[in-house]
């Protein structure tokens, strides 16, 4: 007889999942949590991966809420397991840049902007100094962008 405990058929990836449904639909943990009776800590520790597979109960809590069926919230799209570039997760995600302020289109497209100079200078070759002056440059843009 062997022992089964602790086996799930359910992927770690599903916490990841939980976050990207939850996230599409703009919904807090307190909100979820308020869909279905699971408490936003649990959700928060499922989606960080900090908790291993939810069970069955569960998943079948959050999937309605989330707006797919129970499968649907195991099973990963093509698009969610795609690699994705920096500078394309800055400008598609909705977040907050500091002090819960959200980052707004404008916001976005400084700090990819940044990034991307940043990325593309050469700071140990022969423009090193005329690309630290190019990232100040592009740093103070962004900093004004927020203060605004």
């Amino acid at each position: 007889m062997s022992n089964d405990h602790g086996k799930r058929e359910i992927p770690d990836s599903v916490g990841a999942r939980i976050r990207y449904l939850r996230k599409q639909l703009n919904l807090s943990l307190k909100d979820l949590e308020r869909m279905t009776g699971v408490s936003p800590s649990y959700i928060n520790r499922l989606e960080k991966n900090h908790r291993k597979a939810p069970s069955v109960p569960i998943i079948y809590k959050l999937a309605p809420a989330l707006g797919v069926s129970p499968q649907e919230l195991m099973e990963m799209t093509e698009e969610e397991q795609r690699e994705k570039d920096v500078i394309e997760l800055v400008l598609t995600h909705h977040y907050t840049i500091c002090n819960g302020i959200p980052a707004t289109q404008p916001m976005k497209d400084g700090l990819a902007e940044m990034l991307q100079t940043v990325m593309s200078s050469d700071l140990d070759g022969t423009n090193k100094v005329r690309d630290s002056i190019v990232i100040i440059e592009k740093v103070r843009e962004f900093l004004k962008l927020i203060r605004e």
